[in-house]
């Protein structure tokens, strides 16, 4: 049987759930007694997580013509910019939507279709979630004021 892993979903499923154990804050120790393994395993398939995760994301910046300004390998975020469009980019991972490129927009209360806006703020609302970040009354947020909330946690660059 082939492994069950794409681009956009680089991971194995025992990788995945340690990713998602690891991203929620959990220790090594903790996430060993839950999936009742070592804390070497736990251990070195975070490592091998990461390492797979940062050339993946290293990837798709080059694929979409980012200029990469920083990587995070311990949460599986690319800060980039992409010089034609001269905006900033995010690349993200998560367990539930795999790879996302974020590109900011200058205007983005112009972007109004619905359907769009829903999926955007639930993408939005699962990075906060499996990144152990709380907002309140997210669902009722424009998904551009979610994202910079989010996005400032996450990446101290962007605060400025």
């Amino acid at each position: 049987m082939p492994p069950n892993y794409s681009v956009s979903s680089p991971l194995s499923q025992s990788q995945k759930d340690i990713w998602a154990l690891i991203s929620t804050g959990l220790s090594v120790s903790k996430i060993a007694d839950k999936l009742k393994t070592t804390r070497q395993y736990v251990n070195q398939t975070r490592l091998i997580t990461e390492a797979k995760l940062s050339t993946t994301l290293l990837d798709v910046a080059q694929v979409n013509d980012l200029q990469v300004t920083k990587l995070y390998p311990k949460q599986a975020i690319l800060l980039g910019y992409h010089p034609a469009l001269k905006r900033k980019a995010i690349i993200t991972y998560t367990t539930n939507h795999g790879l996302k490129v974020w590109y900011w927009h200058d205007n983005p209360q112009e972007v109004t279709d619905p359907a769009f806006l829903t999926q955007t703020r639930q993408y939005l609302i699962d990075i906060a979630k499996e990144r152990g970040i709380e907002i309140q009354d997210a669902e009722n947020i424009h998904p551009a004021k979610l994202a910079h909330t989010i996005f400032c946690q996450l990446i101290p660059e962007l605060k400025g």
